[in-house]
């Protein structure tokens, strides 16, 4: 569960505020839970259970530095109006970091559902058994997230001109991507789904549930 996984609540918990500084801890909780808690993970299901817990972390994470009025390094959204260059499109880590930017911006509802649809590849029912909501709910959440992130997307490709003509607006609901979609938004998906958990990170929690000596085993 944790080499399958790593990578996915990594992504997660950033996502939903965690700094950089609390990463590594947060993950390990998130597997420690999971691990006193494994009869309740159901087989196929481990994903959805890992989203709940380290959801439920990342929430807790951050009232407790809200209360500690701490400043989360690195995690607040920026500024997009600064624009892209094909320089910049080609360095993974600056679109990892204009990816994020985006992904900021979006509420929290909407962007669990945009992340977990067009990133995770998770589908409407199972993102509605994830979160626990209406599947029509889920879908009138994702379309509003495409839309926003479109909005950015096309933002960005006016200031700058990226590779020519700005994206082309696309008809839902089909899922953007199943869609021929520009370079810049093609590029900004791809990176989003890209951030791994490093191997350090991934053998501390090993380290944490008692594993390590099981690396390299079958």
């Amino acid at each position: 569960m944790v080499d399958d996984n790593v990578d996915f609540v990594a992504r997660m918990l950033r996502r939903a505020g965690v700094p950089p500084s609390d990463l590594d801890d947060e993950i390990q909780r998130t597997f420690m839970v999971a691990a006193e808690r494994i009869d309740e993970v159901q087989v196929g299901a481990e994903r959805s259970f890992l989203f709940r817990v380290a959801r439920n972390l990342a929430w807790h994470r951050r009232r407790t530095l809200a209360r500690r009025r701490e400043v989360l390094d690195g995690n607040l959204p920026e500024s997009i109006e600064w624009v892209a260059t094909p320089e910049f499109l080609a360095d993974q880590r600056q679109m990892q970091r204009l990816f994020e930017e985006i992904i900021a911006t979006l509420s929290e509802t909407v962007r669990e559902v945009f992340t977990l649809f067009e990133i995770e590849s998770m589908n409407l029912t199972e993102i509605a058994e994830t979160l626990g909501l209406p599947r029509g709910t889920v879908a009138s959440r994702l379309r509003r997230a495409r839309a926003q992130f479109r909005q950015h997307v096309v933002a960005i490709e006016l200031a700058d001109a990226v590779n020519g003509p700005a994206v082309r607006r696309m008809a839902e609901p089909a899922p953007l991507r199943r869609e021929r979609i520009g370079v810049l938004q093609r590029a900004l998906l791809t990176a989003g789904a890209s951030a791994q958990a490093s191997t350090s990170i991934r053998a501390r929690t090993l380290s944490a549930l008692g594993l390590a000596g099981s690396v390299g085993r079958p």
